[in-house]
């Protein structure tokens, strides 16, 4: 295969300083560490990456190590690094080149912004990573700063910063490539990964799964009856948002429009009888990621803002959107007392920011303060009287339905996959971490906490598809910090993501993308059904309620084509909050169930 990225441009600097071999680098170019701290000139760009002369076995070695094979904790600590990922990998960084980097030399300011320009989603308008595959790890080096100084002239620092933020890999507070070491993974890329099956291990076989449910979660679900944070939230009176004047939890929210009466949910239906479905906020911007709330379900965030950029926290009570200098990946605390958004590192505030009604939030608020080593996709529980939890841990992005998704986020984790248990105290001023405990949980990823820090779940990957499961967390104080270990005590053979728990822990709730075995769930009368070919050619994804006594799922939504019903979660009292992408229609909604409290009901 010929590859656009074959050809490596050298700037004047690199030819006029001679070549050689600096003895560390495999081959790299001497003049390649120099460069990074030369001054940036308009006529004469950086180079992008230097020729590395190592064979290719070698090069395959050098590669997969710097990026972690072999428990070096770098883009592993996220990814699985198995070889349908790296050859994913690869095809996104053709792709990318051949659209937004086949100049490597820009002179002009013109040409420098085709190329920034090309790099934003045609979708959303903001930077991704995946965008240019494994490039990303370049984001930061010398060659992009210097594409957007000629791109945005005086003006460079914030979109370059913004640029960084978003997609220079890897991420959680690791080390950035040198320019030396992006080379010889550049290189590895550039030839096709010769010597793939050498150094890493082939793909998991998915086993088949079988639902198993121990003695464990009856007695958990028991326990949380009186321990759970649905009950310690209501006994220390947590104020429920839209509750006031409500006789019963299923009255709350009365005040906002149902789905049955309303034009907003044409196309779909509530699939679960008896259940309420309200509007609760529709957005004037698309939003990125998953969205969350706070326990008492005023505050609704995610990624995405109307500014085009950051994040939002909706506040409901207020009826207004609250602006935040972050990314993506909110969480709440159970216990309503504060909230983490990524976005430069994990940043974690006191939700007494919140209900101070800013107008927006830098996190450099006295509430806030960065907490080192949580990474992306962490998820938050807090032990009534103890510590406050996150876990983080390998994880596939799911971003699904700006354009036709039709399947659930692979589950290709890898046999060395950790996740990693972060516990913390709040001082009186801060968030402050006690040591962390990497836990091993082959073959898993997505990993949530339930809000009691008791139980965590995760997805892998079975026969058919990918199913949960469900391990028990034993924490043993050790000195300063603990022992984790993680027990296995349910699976759950069903198919979907983001899986989360109630707040009583006896339920999870899931969406799953409609796929093309899906017709007779659905109602439809086979597979070649005109209305279900229809949904499947636009993509649908409906939101699921799970009974972890039983087993048994239920769908709570019907979704029409290009509709999507999305990371749903649980607030304290048992509504359960959705997020409602439309993509025909080209609109967002925040809608709330009581699906849940319509199951527990005798």
């Amino acid at each position: 295969m010929s590859h656009p990225r074959g050809p490596v441009v050298l700037s004047l600097l690199a030819m006029i300083s001679g070549c050689g071999d600096d003895g560390g680098s495999g081959g790299v170019d001497a003049a390649t560490d120099a460069q990074v701290d030369a001054p940036i000139d308009a006529a004469i760009p950086p180079v992008f990456r230097n020729p590395v002369g190592l064979g290719d076995l070698a090069l395959a070695q050098q590669a997969a190590a710097l990026l972690g094979e072999g428990g070096g904790k770098m883009c592993d600590a996220c990814h699985g690094l198995t070889r349908t990922r790296f050859l994913d990998w690869d095809a996104m960084t053709e792709v990318g080149e051949a659209e937004c980097l086949s100049d490597l030399t820009p002179t002009t300011p013109a040409a420098a912004q085709v190329i920034v320009t090309c790099l934003r989603d045609a979708l959303d308008g903001q930077w991704h990573p995946g965008k240019i595959g494994i490039d990303a790890t370049a984001a930061g080096l010398p060659w992009f700063e210097y594409v957007f100084r000629l791109a945005y002239g005086d003006a460079w620092q914030d979109p370059y910063d913004d640029w960084t933020d978003r997609v220079w890999m890897p991420r959680g507070g690791r080390t950035p490539f040198t320019q030396g070491q992006f080379d010889i993974v550049a290189e590895w890329f550039a030839r096709d990964l010769p010597n793939l099956a050498d150094v890493i291990p082939s793909d998991p076989v998915p086993p088949p799964c079988t639902t198993t449910i121990s003695a464990a979660i009856p007695a958990h679900v028991t326990a949380m009856q009186t321990l759970g944070w649905r009950t310690l939230n209501r006994d220390d009176g947590l104020l429920m948002f839209g509750c006031q004047g409500a006789a019963t939890t299923r009255d709350c929210l009365a005040s906002y429009p149902l789905s049955t009466a309303q034009t907003w949910s044409a196309g779909w239906t509530a699939a679960a009888p008896g259940q309420q479905i309200r509007l609760l906020r529709e957005l004037t911007y698309g939003s990125a990621f998953w969205t969350r709330s706070s326990a008492d379900g005023r505050f609704v965030s995610h990624g995405g803002s109307s500014g085009g950029g950051g994040s939002t926290v909706i506040d409901l009570a207020q009826g207004r959107e609250i602006y935040a200098d972050a990314l993506y990946d909110p969480g709440f605390f159970p216990d309503n007392a504060g909230f983490i958004i990524q976005g430069g590192g994990a940043q974690f505030c006191q939700q007494s920011l919140l209900t101070s009604s800013p107008t927006s939030i830098t996190f450099n608020e006295p509430e806030c303060n960065q907490v080192g080593g949580v990474g992306l996709y962490q998820h938050l529980g807090a032990v009534r009287g103890g510590d406050y939890w996150t876990v983080n841990g390998q994880f596939t992005s799911d971003n699904g339905g700006h354009s036709v998704t039709g399947s659930d986020p692979a589950t290709g984790f890898s046999g060395g996959a950790q996740n990693t248990f972060t516990a913390m105290i709040h001082d009186g001023n801060d968030y402050v971490a006690k040591p962390q405990i990497a836990v091993s949980t082959p073959y898993e990823g997505d990993m949530e906490m339930s809000p009691s820090a008791r139980l965590v779940i995760s997805r892998t990957g079975t026969t058919g598809g990918n199913g949960f499961v469900v391990r028990a967390v034993q924490a043993t104080p050790n000195g300063g910090g603990y022992t984790v270990q993680v027990p296995i005590v349910a699976r759950y053979c069903v198919r979907g993501g983001k899986p989360g728990f109630s707040y009583d822990e006896r339920w999870l709730t899931f969406h799953h993308y409609v796929g093309a075995n899906d017709w007779s769930e659905l109602g439809y009368a086979s597979a070649s059904d005109p209305a279900f070919v229809a949904l499947r050619a636009e993509g649908a994804a409906n939101s699921y309620v799970l009974d972890l006594l039983t087993g048994e799922s239920r769908r709570v939504t019907t979704m029409g084509p290009g509709q999507y019903a999305l990371y749903p979660h649980f607030r304290s009292d048992g509504w359960l909050y959705i997020q409602v992408r439309d993509r025909i229609r080209n609109r967002e909604y925040v809608i709330a169930s009581d699906v849940a409290l319509v199951f527990e009901q005798p």
